[in-house]
């Protein structure tokens, strides 16, 4: 970084926080001539959107990023998503049993 920039990663990276899109050479060079210029932000079927997405839902519930993506096929019905890092792989089936399960969390 220090080669590149003239500067330490501490000054590299306050400035990414501050402008993400003005430090990284590659996002003007490369996205600008792919995206058109007047950047049209509504919905095109008129519809409202019903369900606020938050970060979370990415990594709970049932619509969760799983381990192989849109690739992931039979997820265990045990694994619905309500805890920590469960990608829907469980071949072990360590999380089959309820008692036990609780006991894993316990000693972790």
């Amino acid at each position: 970084q220090a080669i590149v920039t003239g500067e330490g990663p501490v000054e590299n990276w306050a400035s990414h926080i501050a402008d993400p899109f003005a430090v990284n050479g590659l996002t003007s060079a490369y996205v600008t001539q792919f995206a058109p210029s007047p950047v049209a932000m509504f919905a095109v079927s008129g519809r409202k959107f019903q369900k606020s997405v938050t970060p979370l839902d990415l990594w709970y519930g049932p619509d969760r990023n799983l381990w192989l993506g849109p690739y992931t096929q039979n997820v265990p019905a045990y694994l619905t998503g309500e805890l920590p890092g469960d990608y829907g792989w469980d071949t072990a089936g360590l999380g089959a049993d309820p008692t036990t399960l609780e006991k894993y969390r316990e000693a972790e």
